[in-house]
């Protein structure tokens, strides 16, 4: 019955109590007064005659009184049952609230992240908040169908560690994985498929699991045990899996995408600077040993011509040198990548020292390297190593810039310099401007870059900062 029903029909009988309860007393009233006038005093003596009226009075009362009790402690059972019913409904209702909360706390924390590690960590510990599960795992596949990786949420490591080897994908992750179809168990033991626990395993009865789903293939087994505070998992708590499950594989498939990127982009970088070299620094150096070759045929001859070029081999050694330098800062950052930020970004600012003879001041805010994860902290390095190096090989500066701090939820690097410049509308594609865009597009950052000839240039990159969630 719905509550609008319920209500009506509570108001009716309600009114008609009320009626009743003051016309059956009318009515009795009336009956025994024409009791007493019309029979009992023509039968009885008066004393008598009002002694039978008083205690048929009183029977009545009586009587009216029991049913009037009754129907009054069938309306309170009412009341009970429906209060009970609408508490029931409210924490039904709060409950799929929280979870739908969760799920939608669970896609804003997968979108954010890139590295596949990071991201399947997070769909086990998004699927326990979202199903108020005790323990959940993630079993990646490789080509082969085998179990690749294996990550849990709910046991400690030292528990990992005492249960042994990965899963063979038997039992239920087999069943998950061959009919690609969402399982829910009130005992997990009671599945024909169920091949038990291997030693050291916590004990576990209540289980829903799905398959993680990509265009037809099956990426992984995302399931949960032991249903925190019921017997078993509901079918609103299979249905938010699924949605999780959808939303996981969209995320895992975004990070294993921005890992080949990466490494494409690394692959691309080291490719540039080689035919970077092989047209530049060693043509320079062919240059000079032609010209040092001409100094060793008429060095007795023409001695004065001799040590012109020996001047101009000088020269074009020096600039060759200069060159090289300004490649290092290229080549570097593969190496350093994996130090904290605030020390990568400094030791980028003293090769360019070093290495290009800058003046390079930095601004390094407190802080401001623990608002990002790694994919955005390794975007904010090779963007800074790129800006850094184009100053070294392009802008002929004196002096440069790097800044690094984090502004009301929006982490900032800027690198500036005084040196010549260059048109940037008709230089987008060079002076690996293509690598920076793509660099920061991919971690939902903003680059933005200023620069006209003569007056130096600006590049500046905005990336939101990270809300890294306890485990």
């Amino acid at each position: 019955m719905s509550d609008g029903s319920s209500r009506e029909g509570r108001s009716s009988y309600s009114d008609r109590l009320r009626l009743a309860a003051f016309i059956l007393p009318a009515l009795l009233l009336s009956a025994l007064i024409a009791l007493e006038y019309f029979v009992i005093d023509r039968l009885f003596p008066p004393g008598i005659a009002h002694l039978i009226t008083l205690v048929i009075g009183l029977a009545g009362i009586l009587a009216f009184s029991v049913a009037i009790f009754r129907e009054l402690a069938l309306v309170q059972d009412r009341e009970r049952q429906s209060a009970t019913e609408l508490r029931r409904s409210a924490e039904a209702l709060e409950q799929r609230r929280q979870q739908l909360s969760a799920l939608n706390a669970a896609g804003l924390a997968l979108t954010s992240e890139l590295d596949r590690d990071e991201v399947l960590q997070r769909v086990v510990d998004q699927a326990r908040n979202v199903a108020n599960a005790k323990y959940a795992a993630l079993g990646v596949f490789d080509d082969d169908g085998v179990v690749a990786t294996f990550t849990t949420s709910g046991i400690s490591s030292a528990e990992r560690a005492r249960i042994g080897p990965l899963p063979h994908g038997l039992g239920l992750l087999g069943v998950l994985q061959t009919e690609k179809q969402p399982l829910r168990l009130r005992d997990i033991a009671e599945h024909p498929a169920s091949v038990g626990f291997p030693q050291n395993h916590p004990p576990m009865r209540s289980f829903v699991g799905t398959p993680i789903v990509l265009r037809g293939e099956t990426l992984g087994n995302l399931y949960l045990t032991e249903k925190q505070g019921a017997a078993e998992f509901t079918a609103d708590d299979e249905e938010a899996l699924l949605t999780l499950a959808a939303q996981a594989a969209i995320a895992i498939e975004n990070a294993r995408l921005y890992a080949q990127e990466a490494r494409v982009a690394t692959l691309e970088e080291r490719n540039r600077i080689r035919m970077d070299l092989h047209d530049g620094v060693m043509q320079s150096l062919y240059g000079v040993g032609l010209l040092l070759e001409d100094v060793a045929e008429r060095l007795d001859k023409e001695p004065e011509h001799s040590k012109r070029q020996l001047w101009r081999s000088i020269d074009r050694l020096n600039a060759a040198i200069a060159d090289l330098r300004g490649y290092v800062i290229g080549l570097r950052p593969l190496e350093a990548a994996n130090q904290p930020l605030e020390e990568s970004l400094a030791m980028l600012a003293e090769q360019a020292r070093s290495n290009a003879l800058l003046d390079v001041k930095v601004d390094i805010g407190d802080g401001a390297a623990a608002q990002l994860d790694r994919p955005r902290s390794e975007a904010a390095y090779y963007i800074a190593a790129d800006a850094l190096g184009n100053i070294a090989r392009h802008a002929r500066a004196r002096h440069a810039s790097l800044r690094f701090v984090e502004d009301s939820g929006t982490v900032v690097l800027e690198v500036t310099d005084d040196g010549v410049g260059f048109d940037y509308e008709a230089a987008t594609s060079g002076h690996g401007l293509g690598n920076m865009r793509e660099r920061a597009f991919a971690v939902g950052g903003t680059l933005l870059v200023e620069s006209r000839p003569g007056r130096g240039a600006r590049v500046r990159l905005e990336l939101p900062a990270t809300i890294k969630e306890p485990r």
